[in-house]
């Protein structure tokens, strides 16, 4: 059989980031653009594997209102939406077992359909059936959106995620060997190792490995970075971008699979990337600059770098500027103007919003500053250029090395070879040498 889907996830409806109503709206037009793809490229069915809003418990009535209007479209183009809950999506009250959230209220309106998970799913226990949702009743512990597919669905588990997965493994083991033609796992919850933080609702690549047997496609959502593995697991990344840290990440966005059961491999995953509003940020080392003059001319720098690379011809949205002052300073960083940088900020780049944050330390300060305000890429940055100016072999070209550094940990981390890491060194001496 053959068909296609799309994989969404982490839309976070609602999201004022920063407190600006611009920002709140750029996340329902990223969940617009995902719908229209959908309903563009006709696909049989859509899942959305949690976080359909930013918050449970504070939920305005626009918001819910756009989801609904959202959700309509594909209702219009015949396309099911399954969709499972986020830990974003759960009302406080749910420490109660109280299980009538927003997505469950919109799954009652015929909206979606909304698979439960596993954790309060008695009816998968051994032996018994579990609750298929239909036309009929549009809550379940799965679905078959279209003959022949079966979707189950785990939403978000915190630290009882690797107990529900390894009861769902020995459910799903059970099953009769002539199943579905393809089955597809949608659960909210991180894998160690693809993403940055190790928390008790990760679960480990090792312990899904037991459900690839009769597992087609693991639909992921909850971190918010692309990653996918042995084109078996996917993670889409969120469709807007929820953090500055994220913002040298590749772009979220949606997957499209196109299935042929009788082909081998059976699937083909296209990545799309959502079209974002873009986010500047650079952090600024005061470790180098003589003096606030110098400061300011370096940021004017990057700012008119920055303008170059924009085409006037591309209809995109006004940038997210954040700029900060980092790093032990030769001066007394109370010198620096805060309203001097946002004033070079808006006039270059003419941004939605311009964050400056000044966190460098006094002359003599021996330690570095705290990274609430800085990306994990500014602070790692930092650590780097710390430890080679002060080595003499590196002090004197320390721009240099410290980019070489980061590109060879990015290739190490992305499993690049030691041919690509060689280039990287060649390419760096070469810049350094004329």
């Amino acid at each position: 059989m053959k068909f296609t889907f799309m994989h969404m996830a982490d839309a976070h409806l609602g999201f004022r980031q920063y407190g600006h109503t611009e920002r709140e709206w750029d996340f329902d037009d990223a969940f617009r653009w995902a719908i229209d793809q959908a309903v563009a490229k006709q696909v049989d069915f859509v899942l959305l594997a949690g976080d359909l809003f930013q918050s449970g418990s504070n939920l305005q009535a626009i918001t819910f209102n756009n989801a609904v209007a959202r959700l309509e479209a594909l209702q219009e183009a015949g396309i099911p939406c399954l969709v499972i809950e986020g830990n974003h999506d759960l009302p406080r009250y749910r420490a109660y077992r109280t299980r009538f959230g927003w997505v469950n209220a919109l799954a009652e309106t015929n909206r979606l359909i909304y698979l439960l998970d596993v954790l309060y799913a008695t009816p998968l226990d051994a032996g018994v059936e579990p609750l298929l949702a239909c036309d009929g009743h549009r809550i379940g512990h799965c679905a078959e959106p279209i003959p022949g597919v079966r979707v189950y669905g785990i939403g978000f588990n915190g630290a009882a995620t690797r107990t529900v997965l390894e009861r769902f493994e020995r459910f799903i083991a059970e099953q009769p060997a002539d199943g579905p033609d393809y089955t597809i796992l949608m659960s909210h919850a991180g894998v160690d190792g693809r993403t940055r933080e190790r928390t008790s609702s990760n679960v480990s690549l090792s312990g899904l490995r037991g459900l690839r047997p009769r597992i087609d496609y693991v639909a992921l959502g909850h971190y918010h970075m692309k990653f996918s593995e042995d084109n078996w697991l996917f993670n889409p990344g969120s469709l807007e971008l929820t953090s500055q840290d994220l913002a040298h990440e590749e772009a979220g966005g949606i997957y499209l699979v196109t299935v042929d059961t009788d082909a081998e491999p059976k699937h083909r995953v296209d990545h799309l990337e959502c079209p974002r509003r873009p986010f500047v940020h650079k952090a600024f080392s005061l470790a180098r600059a003589n003096g606030p003059e110098e400061l300011y001319n370096e940021i004017e720098d990057f700012l008119i770098g920055e303008r170059a690379k924009a085409d006037p011809e591309d209809d995109v949205k006004q940038p997210i500027l954040n700029i900060a002052s980092v790093g032990a300073s030769r001066f007394e960083p109370g010198l620096v103007d805060a309203h001097r940088i946002e004033e070079l900020g808006r006039g270059i780049l003419d941004p939605l919003l311009c964050r400056v944050s000044n966190r460098a330390l006094p002359p003599g300060t021996a330690a570095f500053e705290e990274a609430e305000d800085m990306s994990r890429r500014d602070l790692e940055e930092q650590v780097l250029e710390g430890l080679l100016e002060s080595h003499p072999n590196f002090g004197q070209d320390l721009t240099h090395w410290t980019n070489a550094t980061l590109e060879v940990m990015d290739a190490s981390l992305e499993k690049g070879t030691a041919d690509d890491i060689c280039d990287i060194l060649g390419q760096t001496r070469a810049a350094m040498t004329g």
